[in-house]
């Protein structure tokens, strides 16, 4: 009988655990975008200049910190609009391109090793997902590239590696959503 009550009042807390923490959870949608992703706090934004190839491109930034017992300690979403047209759906081969010149460029910044890649489409949209280590494999990143017309979209999180088994990391990654216009 004791054993029953102890295994009751453990599943109960266990349930309101659960419920207290996805509570923390709540829909982001930058101002004036047709994009939502969930996040576990406050997002921040900034936005950079940076000279490409193809002219002057202005990629925006918002971030959220992990508080408190969140195993992950960094979620980031950024997009960046390229000219109209740049990237024809058939395009295949431009297209795995910037995903793979995005990819080595985020490895080359972290100097980390890639664990695993594989693709990650959104409805019709190409889409690429990958894991990699960094600072002796200490650190650990899950990010997800898309490609939605000829916007951008990068989602990373950031977390420890012995940490990197959370279901969080996914949850932000996997909540990206177009907002179709109404």
């Amino acid at each position: 009988m004791k054993f029953e009550y102890i295994f009751s009042i453990m599943i109960c807390c266990f349930w309101v655990n659960q419920n207290i923490a996805q509570k923390q959870w709540q829909e982001f949608t930058p101002p004036g975008q047709q994009f939502k992703v969930l996040v576990p706090g406050t997002m921040t934004n900034g936005q950079k200049k940076i000279l490409t190839d193809v002219g002057e491109m202005r990629p925006e930034t918002w971030m959220c910190e992990g508080s408190g017992d969140d195993p992950n300690k960094l979620y980031l979403v950024s997009y960046m609009d390229y000219p109209a047209g740049t990237f024809h759906p058939d395009s295949t081969a431009l297209i795995e391109e910037l995903f793979q010149v995005s990819l080595e460029t985020h490895l080359k910044d972290l100097s980390g090793q890639l664990t695993y890649q594989t693709a990650s489409n959104y409805n019709q949209n190409p889409g690429l997902f990958y894991r990699a280590t960094y600072n002796d494999n200490k650190l650990v990143v899950k990010s997800r590239m898309l490609l939605v017309g000829d916007r951008f979209y990068a989602l990373q999180v950031y977390t420890f590696s012995e940490k990197s088994l959370n279901d969080g990391m996914n949850k932000f990654l996997e909540s990206f959503r177009i907002i179709e216009k109404q």
